[in-house]
């Protein structure tokens, strides 16, 4: 999101209701204009900043920015080698390999670090449906931000064993694509009997799930030893919720509230690997904790927005 740009819609807010609360019996009759509140915020949907002004006696009309927090969920995946989509158990022994010809040594598992990506626009109308009791109110809006949710990247301390990883199934596949006539370097190669050691083992990866077809999917690290993903929803969020709101001094100018919501994003976020796979729409029986919460977020067909704020009446 252009910061510019959400300056520009905050001030196309606050500068008509500046004008607005100049003395005039229409604006005070009709509660058009008539007061500014700068409320901050915080909840499911991050910290943000708000900007209000009524815009008629039933309604009222904000804009604002909300960010979620920068910080990582650790995930971990287990490394292990495979023929044909079956595992080998050969793990130790490509392991050992391996350190023998690049000193680095390949990790059973796989650190990733998760983070939240949320940067949302908000634009909302509350209708006030009690004009004797003007602490409850109902609210429809859009957020419009980011459309990568959250992304995830292997822990910078897995590089040296990922780029091992990816060394070796290179050999590997050098070896298997050539059946053993390639030169392993140079002018170097294997032994017949080498040569079949290598393909007993089979390939490394990470076992993250299944294809719906029942074949094992394994996830293999990029060159520079990483692997990734990041998730994707719409940009533009239609939002439905409510709210209670209480002045907590005697002018009536600094209040508290809260607000419970939906954000309607339009289907489940599509969690895509750096290889393309859409672990929602290409995989089941997803492993571990990944799967646990790859479940919850196919269940959950909007997002929970639950916030609460302090607002203060500028005039």
């Amino acid at each position: 999101m252009n910061r510019n740009f959400l300056a520009l819609l905050i001030i196309a807010l606050v500068f008509p209701a500046a004008l607005c609360a100049q003395e005039s019996n229409w604006f005070r009759r009709n509660n058009v204009c008539t007061s500014l509140d700068v409320a901050f915020t915080a909840g499911t949907t991050g910290l943000g900043v708000e900007v209000a002004t009524p815009v008629t006696k039933w309604t009222r009309v904000r804009a604002g920015w909300e960010g979620m927090p920068k910080f990582n969920i650790p995930l971990y995946f287990d490394v292990t080698t495979y023929t044909d989509g079956q595992v080998s158990n050969n793990f130790d022994k490509v392991k050992d390999m391996m350190y023998k010809l690049t000193g680095d040594n390949i990790d059973e598992e796989v650190k990733m670090d998760a983070r939240p990506n949320l940067s949302n626009f908000k634009f909302l109308v509350d209708v006030f449906p009690f004009q004797n009791n003007r602490h409850w109110h109902f609210t429809a809006g859009f957020y419009w931000g980011t459309s990568t949710e959250g992304r995830a990247i292997s822990n910078k301390g897995e590089t040296n064993s990922l780029i091992a990883m990816h060394l070796y199934n290179r050999i590997y596949t050098k070896l298997a694509e050539s059946n053993g006539e390639a030169p392993l370097f140079g002018d170097m190669h294997l032994s017949e009997e080498k040569y079949q050691e290598i393909m007993n083992y089979g390939l490394l990866g990470i076992h993250v799930g299944d294809f719906k077809d029942g074949t094992p999917y394994y996830m293999l690290p990029k060159p520079n030893g990483t692997v990734s993903a990041k998730a994707v929803a719409n940009s533009f969020k239609p939002y439905l919720g409510f709210g209670y709101s209480g002045a907590c001094d005697k002018a009536g100018r600094l209040n508290v509230g809260f607000e419970a919501g939906v954000l309607i994003w339009g289907g489940a976020p599509e969690v895509i690997l750096h290889d393309g796979v859409n672990m929602n729409k290409d995989l089941v029986n997803v492993r571990g904790k990944v799967g646990h919460y790859l479940d919850f977020i196919k269940a959950l067909p909007v997002y929970p927005a639950i916030s609460f704020k302090i607002s203060y009446t500028l005039f």
